[in-house]
C-alpha cells in the first residue's frame, strides 16, 4: 500500500492508504482519535482544551506521495473529507 504525506495546519502525518482521499480520511480519523484522549470536566472545557492543543485540521488537507510541501500534492477541503469519513463510517446512509 502506498505511503502518503498528509498535512493540515500543525498536523503532519505519514499514512498507508489506497489513495490520496483515503489518506485524508485517515488523517481526519487520527484527529478524532486525538480529540477523544482529551479529558475535561465539561463539553465547553473539552472544546477549549482541544483548541489549545492545536490538533485540529485547518480548512484544507494536503496529501502527497512525494513528501510534505510537495508542489504536486492533492488538496482536499476538510469539510469534504468529513463527508467522506461519514460515508466510510456509516456506509448504510
Amino acid at each position: 500500500m502506498p505511503k502518503y504525506y498528509v498535512q493540515s495546519g500543525p498536523v503532519k502525518l505519514v499514512v498507508d492508504a489506497r489513495n490520496a482521499k483515503k489518506a485524508a480520511v485517515k488523517a481526519f480519523q487520527w484527529s478524532c482519535d486525538k480529540q477523544s484522549t482529551i479529558e475535561s470536566e465539561s463539553p465547553l472545557e473539552h472544546i477549549q482544551a482541544a483548541e489549545t492543543m492545536g490538533w485540529q485540521l485547518e480548512d484544507n488537507v494536503v496529501v502527497s506521495e512525494r513528501g510534505f510541501d510537495s508542489p504536486n500534492a492533492s488538496v482536499f477541503d476538510t469539510l469534504d473529507v468529513v463527508a467522506l469519513w461519514q460515508g466510510y463510517a456509516f456506509p448504510w446512509g
